[in-house]
Parts: structure tokens; sequence; C-alpha cells
């Protein structure tokens, strides 16, 4: 009672006219608000529904909210906060207002910036361990460490090691992270999600998928993980796994030259001979016909690399030629081979 008042129609919460309201901030220490500069404020509207200030005081208290950590743009809303909840006779939370998330030109994120859902972090390809780690250190830290599971973060985390100034959205770092997350993350699991990816992004059918079976699968994950940042890109590297001509990158124009015609089908005819198909028996099988040949690796190694995968950069080639398969190695090279005759590429 006489703390708030009637004005056409609405309902005002009555600020005193003097004093100083203070906020004990958790991490911004003690906060003084002169209540002489702070205004009346309309606390239900006129159709009877409460404002953004009046709802959350009530709410907090009605769920006993014992911590309100927000960020510091909510600030001057904190003494109308406090002032409403000492007049409703209830206890008010403790509060801690951090610094702002800025974008990478130092203004306030926002959508220009790039994906704001989770959802589209996902879509492109970020793992949830990766994304709670990233916005976690965004602000804070513990030492020196980069890397946290949620596991270390519930343990480790204490608003004394946030800063108080405002933190940078490095996307460059969040992709560094989410490829920390990618090396460490189950085979098995990581496996299953390269295949969600690869039919998400186009690269092969499910059916496709599925008949390379659980094992290739893994495989493929195991070394495609090594070089690529998302899952997104996982499945874009992995498009060598399946039928189909593989589209050259510009730079490899001019690695099939005419004299690497005669190397490419002998080397696929060292491959055909191999009884099997490991990466060691790949290399021996290869190497045995360079040396036949006269020929280092390094003088076809990038022809063959291309070939077998349309790119530049792979992991390890025998682990590649390999994991490929015979058949599509085979069908690769002498289509190689054909167009480096032709001088097509």
């Amino acid at each position: 009672k006489g703390f708030a008042y009637e004005h056409e129609g609405a309902v005002w919460f009555r600020i005193p006219k003097t004093g100083t309201t203070v906020v004990e901030d958790l991490l911004l220490g003690r906060v003084k608000f002169k209540n002489s500069e702070l205004k009346d404020l309309v606390i239900l509207r006129s159709d009877g529904t409460p404002t953004y200030n009046f709802a959350c005081v009530v709410d907090d208290s009605d769920m006993e909210v014992t911590h309100v950590i927000r960020g510091d743009d909510h600030l001057n809303n904190t003494p109308k906060q406090l002032l409403i909840c000492r007049a409703l006779g209830r206890e008010p939370p403790k509060f801690a207002h951090l610094p702002m998330i800025l974008g990478p030109d130092k203004t306030k994120l926002s959508k220009r910036h790039g994906a704001v859902s989770v959802l589209e972090y996902k879509k492109r390809g970020f793992l949830p361990e990766a994304l709670i780690n990233f916005f976690a250190r965004l602000g804070w830290s513990h030492g020196d460490q980069e890397i946290f599971s949620r596991e270390e973060l519930v343990e480790l985390f204490d608003l004394s090691g946030v800063g108080k100034s405002a933190a940078v959205f490095d996307e460059a770092k969040l992709l560094w992270i989410n490829h920390e997350w990618l090396k460490r993350a189950d085979l098995g699991r990581l496996a299953r999600l390269l295949s969600e990816y690869i039919v998400q992004e186009g690269v092969a059918s499910e059916e496709q998928v599925l008949s390379l079976g659980e094992e290739r699968l893994a495989r493929a994950a195991e070394l495609l993980r090594e070089r690529n940042r998302t899952l997104v890109d996982m499945a874009h590297a992995a498009r060598f796994l399946f039928p189909g001509e593989l589209p050259w990158p510009k730079e490899a124009r001019g690695l099939l030259a005419p004299e690497l015609a005669g190397p490419l089908l002998k080397i696929a005819k060292a491959l055909e001979g191999c009884q099997e198909f490991t990466p060691k028996a790949v290399e021996q099988a290869l190497r045995g016909a360079l040396a036949e040949l006269g020929l280092p690796l390094k003088a076809v190694a990038q022809a063959i690399r291309v070939a077998i995968t349309g790119r530049t950069v792979s992991p390890g080639l025998f682990d590649v030629i390999s994991l490929a398969g015979r058949e599509l190695v085979l069908a690769r090279l002498r289509k190689a081979a054909e167009d480096a005759r032709k001088g097509a590429k």
C-alpha cells in the first residue's frame, strides 16, 4: 500500500524521490543508483497484463530463484526490480551482471554476425559439447585450460573467473574447439553422426551410406576427423567413398600430365593384384610399381590423391586408397590415366 497508484487505466509503481538504491552485484561489486534519477514505471497495463519488471520479480520469487545471472544490459532494470521486491516484502535474489558478447567488429552480437540458433549450429556440424565448451569460455577462464567437459564445467565454474570486459565471439575459436571435440569423440557415435550428415548434405543416399558397413564408416570417421573441423566438412570430405565423378579443384589442374598416364595404369594394375586391400598391402603394391618405373612416390602422389578423392589435401594416401575400396580406386585411376593421355585436365 502506498507503493503503487493508478493513472490512465494502468497501475504504476512509485519510485522513492530521495535516497539511493544499492545493487550488491556478485561480479561488479556495489553499484549505486540515485532514486531521483529513476522514473515511476508501469507494472500493470490498462488491459491487466503485467510488464516485464513486475512479472519477473513475482515469478523469480514464486520460483524461489536464488541467483539471477544475466547480461549487463539489464543492470539498469535491477534497482527497479529491487524496489518492487522490497515493496512486496520478498527477499531479493543475488544478482550478477555479465559483460556482453560482441561480434568480431566489436559491436553487439546480432543476427548479421552469423548463426544465432542452436539448431543452426547443429545443422552446420557443431557438436553439443563444443558449443557448451565455447560459450562457457566466453568471458570466463580457468587458468590456461581451453577444453572442458560438462562435468569439469560444473565442478570448476565460479563467478570469480568471469572477466568484466566484453567477450568477442570468435568463430575461428569455435571451429578449433569443435575440431578438438571431434578428435575426442567416441568413434561409434562419430560414425553414426557422419552417416547422418552425409545424407543431410546430399553427398550420398541413406542406402549408399548403409552399404559401407559400420566398420568402414568408423574407419572413415577416424581418418576424416583429423583434418576437418565440422561434421559438414567431414561429410563432404567423404564424397570419394561413393560412386560418381569427383570435381577437381582449380589448384589441381595440370597435375595430370600426359607422361603420367602410363604410371597410373601401372599402379592400377599393381593394386588390382593385391590379395588384401589394407593400407600396408596398398603401400607395398604402389611402391613396388613405382620401383619398377624408377619413380619416387612424390612424382605421382598428388595426381593419385586428386584422382581418388577429388582433393589436393586428404588423410594419408595409403589409408585413403584402402578406404575407398579396390573397385572405385581402379576405376578412378584408369579414368585419370585416360584424361592424362587426352590432356583433359
